[in-house]
């Protein structure tokens, strides 16, 4: 029986999908629940897994086409088996003239035992929806060595996490086509593995070259001929990267910039309004609906026409500053008893978020004294319990981040972001909490912290802190903060000022906790005690926090501490 694959409807507001990359070509059997393609929509890229066990037909739409949802994409036999799919893949092209190279394709089924030997691609992973690009920072398998399926085989790093990415398939590295320290676009061929039954003998797979050179050379000529014929479309012809000039292109805007002749120079003039200045469906849009008119051009030639005496001077000066490069520093100081270390990818996305926070924000500073006596006591006494109970270690942490959730939800206007002279209130409580690791600070996100009880607060963040020095976090895990705490005491410090982590407009620091004689009132009188006495610094974004609301919620903080209920826990 013959089954239609529809385009599906991956969100309410979802008319349309463009179909980014087909893992099935017609003649390849596919199993149910198994990658068919990948979608990408205005808002999400997906993985579309198969609903039914058979062989692959027809495809009814292209890479890169954009059809409407419910539309018809493919058709899957269900009844036929995966060996009578095998003479009908040649079928599909009767003109080709050459049928040696199509084989030599054919590493696009790696699981084919019938093949003998595949050469597959191993392309950039896309670790999250924002991650356009990740930096190599060591491969764990080099030429000739051999891989299992699920073992690690590179460990990349984005400006979010750190990931170690496991091979998909079972073979031999045959080739690294980009170094560690080499920043790659998410998409591109960074290996590839020789797989299937004739991996041990990977030098044999060149002899296929010369094969695919020979078919390149024949169809060049045909190619030059379609390039003149359409001469006179020259921006349809114009393919759009997928980033230019530091903007990233979906392939629904890909395609939309095709079907409407726009160019890659005049796609690169449209202000983005997405995350990190992409430009969207929408952006694209409202460009042809005001008549191909993008409104940023029109503003560089302002400042020359305000001072055209000093332009011309002042214009050269800021290029003139870039940072120094690793060869010109370790020039700079060559023969003298220092170490020159380029910073790694994260170490520079932190620089640059520190700067940036800096610039951004200016901060104000509230420290507030915190008697943990109490909370501190509750820790030990249900120490052994928690321990029985839950598999983990009770803390005081999991108390400090309960207690920022409780003040949020007094004083929500802390759990806010600003953009331009908007406010942005926000009615979920994401505590990002600062973890220290090897390579540097890394803030893991609490998610819905004002929707958990205690007990859920404590196993969510010891679990974000275990897996934040394993390097096991998502990229989802690392996003989404409206709120940080960050504890410096545990290095023994007991006074910080923590800079603000953006778009935050507060962050909570907390400092080491030392035994103090303090004065305690009594009915008797004043008596002199020894307490647990700690000291809290809420930096704070004076744009719109003042000091009654940044001081009010830092001592709702300390009341909820101080008077911590035994029942919470």
């Amino acid at each position: 029986m013959k089954a239609d694959i529809l385009m599906p409807k991956l969100g309410e507001s979802i008319t349309e999908g463009t179909i980014v990359k087909w893992w099935k070509q017609p003649g390849e059997s596919v199993k149910k629940d198994e990658t068919l393609l990948e979608i990408s929509t205005d808002k999400v890229d997906s993985e579309i897994p198969s609903p039914y066990e058979g062989v692959i037909v027809e495809l009814k739409a292209g890479e890169n086409d954009t059809v409407a949802v419910d539309s018809v994409i493919a058709v899957i036999d269900t009844e036929a088996a995966a060996g009578e799919s095998k003479p009908s893949a040649p079928s599909k092209s009767p003109a080709e003239e050459k049928p040696a190279p199509p084989p030599a394709a054919a590493p696009s089924a790696p699981n084919d035992g019938a093949a003998g030997s595949a050469v597959i691609d191993f392309e950039m992973p896309k670790l999250g929806e924002s991650i356009t690009e990740g930096t190599i920072v060591k491969w764990w398998k080099q030429p000739g060595d051999a891989v299992k399926k699920d073992e690690t085989i590179v460990e990349i790093s984005t400006d979010k996490v750190d990931s170690e990415i496991p091979s998909p398939y079972a073979g031999v590295v045959k080739e690294l086509l980009a170094g560690e320290g080499d920043t790659v676009e998410v998409g591109s061929v960074i290996a590839r593995l020789q797989s299937g039954a004739g991996a041990a003998d990977a030098p044999a797979a060149p002899a296929s070259a010369p094969a695919a050179a020979s078919a390149k050379a024949a169809s060049a000529p045909t190619a030059t001929a379609s390039q003149s014929a359409n001469a006179s479309a020259p921006a349809e012809s114009a393919s759009v990267p997928r980033q230019k000039g530091g903007k990233f292109y979906s392939p629904l805007v890909r395609s939309i910039a095709r079907k409407e002749n726009i160019s890659p120079a005049e796609l690169e003039q449209i202000p983005g309004s997405g995350l990190e200045g992409r430009v969207t469906k929408q952006d694209v849009l409202g460009y042809l609906e005001s008549g191909r008119v993008a409104p940023k051009p029109a503003a560089p030639p302002s400042a020359p026409s305000t001072r055209p005496a000093s332009a011309p001077t002042s214009a050269p000066a800021a290029p003139a500053t870039p940072p120094p490069s690793a060869a010109e520093v370790s020039a700079r100081w060559e023969g003298q008893r220092v170490d020159v270390i380029p910073m790694d990818n994260i170490r520079k996305k932190i620089a640059d978020h520190m700067v940036q926070s800096k610039h951004t924000s200016p901060h104000v500073y509230g420290v507030a004294e915190c008697d943990f006596s109490h909370a501190l006591g509750l820790v030990k006494k249900h120490r052994e319990t928690f321990q029985k109970r839950d598999g983990m270690k009770l803390t005081i942490n999991p108390m400090i981040l309960y207690a920022v959730a409780k003040a949020i939800n007094d004083y929500p206007d802390i759990n806010s972001s600003i953009e331009g002279h908007t406010v942005i209130r926000k009615h979920f409580v994401n505590i990002g909490m600062a973890v220290a690791t090897e390579r540097g600070l890394i803030v893991p996100t609490l998610k819905h912290a004002d929707e958990m009880n205690f007990i859920g607060v404590a196993r969510r963040a010891f679990d974000l802190a275990i897996r934040a020095r394993d390097r096991k976090l998502d990229v989802e895990d690392v996003q989404g903060a409206t709120f940080t705490v960050t504890n410096y005491g545990v290095f023994g410090n007991v006074i910080g000022f923590p800079i603000i982590n953006q778009p935050n407009v507060a962050i909570l620091g907390v400092g080491a906790i030392k035994k103090r004689p303090v004065v305690i009132e009594t009915e008797a009188g004043d008596v002199l005690g020894i307490r647990s006495i700690g000291y809290m610094t809420l930096s704070y974004d004076h744009r719109l926090v003042d000091g009654e609301l940044g001081d009010r919620f830092l001592q709702q903080v300390v009341t909820y501490l101080e008077n911590f209920d035994e029942s919470w826990l």
